[in-house]
Parts: C-alpha cells; structure tokens; sequence
C-alpha cells in the first residue's frame, strides 16, 4: 500500500512515477550461491533510491517471499507478469544481483522469449544502465574456489571468462560485490530525440499517434511534418 500511494503521489505531483533513482533488480539463482546477491540487495534496501525486485518461478521454489523480504530488508517486489514494457519505462537502471550461467548465456544469444532476458535487451537498447555483480559470471572470483568450483578445465574457465568480457562488450557494468553504485548518475540517460525521420517513418508504418514522455526531445521540424501528416503526439 505504501509503495502504491508513493506512486501515485509522484505522478499526480509532476507527470513522473518516481523522483529517486528507480532500480529494478532482477534475481535469478545460481550454483555458487546467494548470499552475495542478496547481501548486496541488501546494502542498497538502505540506499536513497526506489528499488523494486523481480525473481523468476525457481527462486519462489526454494525461498518464500516472506523469507526473502526479511531476508533482503524490502517489501517491494513485483510478479514477472506485471513486468510490461510501460512498467519498464519508468526504470532508470537494472540490476541483476546473481548472473547464473543461463541468463548469461540467454543474454549473449539474444533470447528475448526469457522475460528477463528480453527486459534487459530493451534497456540496453534504451540506454538505460544495466548492472550486474561479476561473481557469478567471473570463475577467478575467489567465491569460487571458496566453493570448491576452481577445479575446471581450462577451457570451460576460459569460455566463461569470454562470457564475462562479452556482457562488458554490449554494455553491461560488471563490479565486484564490495563496490558502490554510484546512484547520481543514474538519472544521465540518453533523451529519446523525435526528428523529422521519425515521424516520415510512424507515418510509413500507418500509425496516426505517437506517445511521447516528459524526457522526449522533439525536434521543430518533427512537429511540423507531424501537423503536415496529421500525426498526434500524445503526452504519456
């Protein structure tokens, strides 16, 4: 109830669901363990900033949601199936506490039929800061030998590693769980710009709207050639 008249105390008083730094954590599971990930939730429940949880259906398996509220320190988790794409765009950043070797591998193939995996592609391509702790993907971590798991061969250690260094490559920031996430800088997103191309190309599709936010940047032009094809630009 709190989280609900926050939001909508927000939005009635500027246009925008959130004020702080809007952080989405998205919890998958891993071999190693969890207790980084949920350490580091953790440290930012007490941060200054809005942050909501979403696990997939094995966490829910093997940990209740009473545990993992008390566990975590915050009570502000949402259903995978009430993750849509409007509910995404007011996010500033994800966070992904645990990179298990599936999402990895899912993130790299471009698997957009994983819910998760086809949320953080869009804020990738959104410019949106997407982040993750490198434990799980990196298998020199010390948590590792700390599990008895540095006994691989080297190739599968290499091809993790390779892993690892792809997901810095497409843009997502990799740290270690004793660093700091430096909320200020979340908000210093790329502005969506609307230009004159946009609208020929709304216009070739056959669409006769389009939504824009406060955030949109529209150019004179842009508006020009939507009057000329009678296209309406519809504040969100």
């Amino acid at each position: 109830m709190e989280h609900t008249l926050q939001e909508l105390y927000y939005r009635r008083k500027s246009g925008r669901v959130q004020q702080k730094p809007y952080v989405l954590a998205l919890l998958t599971s891993h071999v190693i363990g969890m207790d980084p990930g949920f350490s580091f939730l953790r440290k930012l429940s007490k941060e200054d900033i809005s942050m909501r949880i979403a696990a997939e259906d094995e966490i829910y398996s093997r940990y209740s949601i009473r545990g993992l509220v008390k566990t975590i320190g915050n009570d502000d988790w949402i259903p995978n199936h009430k993750l849509s794409d409007m509910a995404l765009h007011h996010v500033d950043t994800i966070f992904i506490p645990i990179l298990s070797f599936s999402i990895v591998s899912d993130i790299l193939s471009l698997n957009d039929q994983r819910p998760f995996v086809r949320h953080i592609l869009t804020a990738l391509l959104t410019g949106k800061r997407v982040i993750g702790l490198k434990h799980g993907a990196d298998p020199f971590h010390q948590l590792w030998r700390m599990k008895g798991m540095d006994k691989g061969p080297d190739l599968l250690k290499r091809k993790l590693n390779d892993q690892m260094l792809q997901l810095k490559a497409i843009g997502i920031k990799l740290i270690d769980e004793t660093e700091r996430i430096d909320f200020t800088m979340l908000k210093t997103m790329k502005k969506t710009v609307i230009t004159e191309e946009s609208i020929r190309f709304i216009h070739q599709q056959n669409h006769s709207r389009l939504v824009v936010t406060n955030d949109t940047i529209i150019t004179p032009l842009a508006e020009d050639k939507a009057r000329e094809l009678n296209i309406a630009l519809i504040p969100e």
